[in-house]
């Protein structure tokens, strides 16, 4: 699987209710948020596994992979108030 499929998986766990957006699978943006979101959660996951800790770059890391997929989400929600908008 691929880092935007990946992602995007995370992504739809995260919020469910998006679900039914099936324009996300075409859109660029929304794709490349994935990517960097996937990116970012798999750094957060090795310092979480990572037999030394470094609890200020795992914070760190929490907080980029949560400011990602708040960003993303928004992406989505505000894509989808102006869905009729070409």
């Amino acid at each position: 699987m691929d880092a935007q499929k990946t992602g995007m998986t995370r992504l739809l766990l995260a919020a469910p209710e998006l679900r039914d957006n099936v324009w996300m699978t075409q859109d660029v943006a929304f794709l490349k948020l994935c990517a960097v979101y996937e990116d970012a959660c798999l750094r957060r996951d090795v310092l979480r596994c990572s037999s030394q800790k470094d609890d200020h770059a795992l914070l760190k890391s929490e907080r980029k992979c949560k400011s990602l997929e708040a960003a993303t989400l928004a992406y989505v929600r505000e894509h989808q108030k102006f869905s009729g908008i070409v």
